[in-house]
């Protein structure tokens, strides 16, 4: 542009002060002896029915007390309750009980925040449903405490909430026993969404059927997530989901770990980094989820990304290996006997070309790099000849060498001249075709034992 021209962003900006001018001018000459109307900021909250626990006393220092203002502005609030918390950090010692459909809703996770003092659940849920906390932050600073726990509830939503504990590299093992949430005894549909769960112990544990996990991230857990208690219902779903640390191994040993007798375990879109161990899946002689499924994921560790211990039905898809700095860990370890049929499709190894073939217990269909291992068919195979002169089948041995093939004509070709037809008599013993030179065929015996 030529110095002499009048860009955009100078236009708007020049339209932007004559537009603000217009309106102070205005006021100027209306005259300067009227009062002055301070001005006061509308409320905040999307809610304007809630209660403001800063108008039952609370007073969001850190410092203070706010146990007793707390527990008012739930004991005020009727049968719908519904809660607020400004912008403040509110120190508590104890939570009010919750009746159905209770909202708790804070200016942000990281601005409204709940310090929790104490050493045993702050919030404690039995026999609710729909209760959400939304845009709001707890603390808990003593070990042996848990945040939040969920007992035969169903429906119940965390949205926008940074749930934080006080374990790390440089704190452990004093806050081992730290647990962020903890789903139990048949509670359901509960949802995680934009939510952190950072610095525990165990950020989640959970022993009972599905709830779900999404656009959320779990950070610097001892143990990220924990499937427990060998309840053939249960199960947890994740989608678009981070599990994160730094490689301190005092900080993250294991992400995600199902150590029993479970249902569904569903992951989608999600990355693992920072761990000794990623993903620990079902335990030998004890059991493991009926399935597991990764799709769209991201794997790292130092030791181990994917243990799959115990499982009847795993599947893995589009699922990508990395090492942690410095490390070049075992990218996926499968136990036969725990986890004898499975899936694998599309699995990237960062470590060589493909994951071996041979890392699969042969009842595993695997889909490789132009590969694919172990299908079982079951009726009538058909292979259709797709370009003229291109075989319909061919059989190579681990070295990529052509030995027989399948025409287009159905005709079976021998590219090696003591490979031929091998038939088995009437009193078991094997017999080979062969061809001489002069196109003479003879026999020749193999014995009883079958050839390989």
């Amino acid at each position: 542009m030529s110095s002499g021209g009048i860009g955009r962003r100078r236009l708007l900006l020049a339209s932007a002060g004559a537009a603000l001018m217009t309106p102070l001018a205005a006021a100027c000459a209306s005259g300067t002896d009227e009062e002055r109307v301070e001005f006061r900021s509308p409320t905040v909250t999307d809610t304007p029915s809630a209660k403001n626990v800063r108008d039952f006393g609370a007073v969001g220092d850190g410092v203070a007390d706010d146990t007793d203002a707390v527990l008012s502005a739930f004991a005020d609030a009727g049968e719908r309750v519904v809660v607020y918390f400004p912008a403040g950090n509110y120190r508590v010692s104890r939570w009010p009980e919750m009746v159905d459909y209770t909202a708790v809703l804070g200016d942000g996770g990281d601005v409204s925040t709940v310090i929790y003092d104490g050493d045993a659940t702050l919030i404690e849920l039995r026999n609710t449903q729909r209760i959400n906390f939304r845009r709001l932050g707890f603390f808990a600073t003593r070990n042996g405490s848990t945040v939040v726990s969920l007992a035969n509830c169903f429906r119940c939503s965390f949205d926008s909430v940074v749930i934080r504990g006080n374990h790390s590299s440089g704190t452990y093992p004093d806050f081992l026993d730290q647990r962020g949430v903890v789903l139990s005894e048949n509670t359901g549909g509960t949802s995680f969404v934009n939510c952190d769960i950072n610095n525990f112990g165990t950020g989640v544990v959970t022993s009972c059927i599905q709830n779900y996990l999404t656009s959320s991230k779990l950070t610097s857990n001892y143990v990220g997530v924990l499937g427990t208690g060998n309840d053939f219902n249960a199960g947890l779903s994740f989608a678009n989901v981070e599990f994160v640390s730094d490689n301190d191994p005092n900080t993250t040993d294991t992400h995600l770990r199902i150590d029993g007798a479970s249902n569904d375990w569903w992951l989608a879109n999600v990355w693992f980094e920072g761990c000794d161990k990623a993903v620990v899946v079902g335990e030998a002689g004890r059991g493991g989820p009926a399935q597991f499924g990764m799709v769209n994921c991201k794997v790292a560790a130092r030791t181990i990304c994917i243990d799959l211990r115990y499982c009847r039905q795993p599947y893995l898809a589009n699922v990508r290996f990395d090492p942690d700095p410095d490390r070049q860990p075992v990218e996926l370890r499968i136990d036969a006997a725990g986890c004898a049929h499975g899936t694998a499709v599309g699995l990237v190894s960062s470590a060589a070309d493909d994951i071996a073939l041979d890392t699969f217990p042969p009842g595993w269909i695997v889909t490789g790099r132009g590969v694919a291992s172990a299908p079982t068919f079951v009726g009538t195979v058909v292979a259709r000849g797709s370009t003229e002169g291109v075989d319909l089948v061919q059989a190579r041995t681990v070295n990529d060498e052509l030995v027989a093939a399948v025409l287009p004509s159905g005709t079976w070709l021998s590219e090696r001249s003591d490979g031929g037809v091998v038939l088995k008599d009437s009193a078991g013993a094997y017999w080979r075709l062969t061809v001489e030179t002069d196109g003479s065929v003879r026999t020749s015996s193999l014995g009883e034992v079958r050839p390989t």
